[in-house]
């Protein structure tokens, strides 16, 4: 096993682990009272500031984009149509994971000049306290600020080039740059511009791209039975020579699926407390039901309509080992050449979305880690450099520092997340 296994190997049992002591630990709260969940989910606010629901549209500009287009195509050509069963899986149980992070980020916040500001490394340092308590905080905005070079930055600028250039015939380095000159603009207005721009760019992205699914799904829509077929099948296909469970367990299906799955959703990783802290609302389990509602958008829904324009493509005779090349012939196929300039925008704007969403979280968890303002500029210097740079490297490395990063952030955030159980639970008893 090299490295590259051994971190999404840790990633499935982090996920499966934390999600599966905490769907016991609190009962399966939002799956014996759905009805009840969504009424609370949705409850509305007076309050002024940034409401919940601008605080979701944030946060999902964080998750929704390259994982759920690009992300799924390479699980899929490396682990074939059974890894579609487990990002399922992965969002299913790590579901809850999003809910009890999100309610700890809210409890432990702090009131700041711009409103609220929280995340792990609050809820570390006052949920848990002393000196074990700072130190994991700083550990955990450590691993925030390396992450945000990878999975906020590397990942989303390579999918976007990738894109501008097989489409639009650009130089990745020159796309780069003037990428990096668009981000500058947002983030340097805060998180008030950032939610204001992720709150009008997020939904009429997601609508364009679930109807360009939807078209190529209802016009193979007698081909969903043998879909559903080839990814219940293969999702417990060995590629193992150990066979039976172990064999299972090592198969690409189910590593890659989970680990992209859980690149999707980032539930359990510490960053969605980051950008729901900011709403202004009284009930911590109230924002945290949101991130039910976040996850299953992410990869219930935009993962699996991603997966099967991919599958109809490869009925078709498509076959394509780069991520984003894949995705684009999928598209052409199924609905022509046109759909793929549409795709390849969808594509420039979600990477937008979370390339200054991360810069947000990379430069808040600077700042924190510091004690110092100043320092974030030095941050967002480092941060359009690497936008331009990180066009450069190769679609192996940047999965890499992906599952890397990932991995980091939730071996941190899950202890403290169980530290604090008790505190989680009392918060959802509040309300159910």
């Amino acid at each position: 096993m090299n490295f590259s296994e051994f971190l999404r190997y840790s990633i499935c049992a982090l996920i499966f682990g934390g999600g599966a002591f905490f769907l016991f630990y609190l009962k399966g709260f939002f799956l014996f009272h759905p009805i009840k969940t969504v009424r609370e989910m949705f409850h509305r606010t007076d309050k002024s500031g940034i409401s919940p629901l601008r605080a979701l549209s944030a946060s999902l500009s964080g998750t929704l984009g390259v994982g759920n287009i690009v992300g799924v195509a390479v699980a899929m050509i490396t682990g074939g149509a059974g890894a579609v069963f487990w990002i399922w899986i992965s969002a299913l149980v790590s579901m809850v994971l999003k809910y009890c992070e999100i309610t700890l980020g809210v409890k432990y916040r702090k009131k700041s000049a711009a409103g609220f500001e929280g995340g792990p490394m609050y809820y570390m340092e006052k949920g848990i306290g002393g000196r074990a308590g700072k130190i994991c905080g700083a550990l955990f905005s450590l691993a925030a600020v390396v992450s945000s070079f990878s999975v906020g930055n590397i990942v989303q600028v390579y999918a976007a080039s990738d894109a501008a250039n097989i489409i639009f015939g650009m130089n990745e380095f020159v796309f780069g740059a003037l990428f990096a000159a668009a981000i500058a603009f947002v983030i340097f207005g805060g998180f008030e511009r950032i939610s204001r721009v992720t709150s009008i760019l997020l939904p009429v992205m997601s609508a364009v791209y679930l109807l360009l699914c939807l078209a190529v799904v209802a016009e193979n829509a007698a081909l969903l039975p043998s879909f559903l077929k080839e990814i219940f099948s293969q999702a417990f296909m060995s590629d193992s020579v150990f066979g039976g469970v172990l064999g299972f367990l090592l198969s690409e299906a189910f590593s890659e699926g989970v680990c992209k799955g859980t690149f999707s959703h980032e539930s359990g990783s510490g960053t969605a407390p980051m950008a729901h802290a900011n709403a202004q609302t009284d009930t911590p389990a109230r924002q945290g039901l949101l991130g039910l509602f976040e996850v299953f958008a992410d990869t219930i829904v935009m993962c699996t309509l991603t997966a099967f324009v991919i599958l109809a493509a490869w009925q078709g005779g498509v076959q394509n080992e780069n991520g984003m090349g894949l995705v684009l012939d999928s598209f052409e196929l199924g609905i022509g050449r046109g759909a793929c300039y549409v795709i390849g925008v969808c594509i420039l704007l979600f990477a937008f979305s979370t390339l200054i969403c991360w810069a947000y979280y990379g430069k808040f968890c600077l700042s924190h880690l510091t004690g110092s303002k100043k320092v974030g500029k030095v941050y967002i210097f480092a941060y359009l450099l690497c936008i331009a740079f990180g066009t450069l490297l190769s679609q192996e490395a940047v999965w890499f520092t992906a599952d890397a990063a990932i991995a980091l952030m939730t071996a941190l955030n899950l202890p403290a997340m169980f530290l604090l159980r008790k505190e989680i639970k009392r918060e959802t008893e509040i309300i159910f």
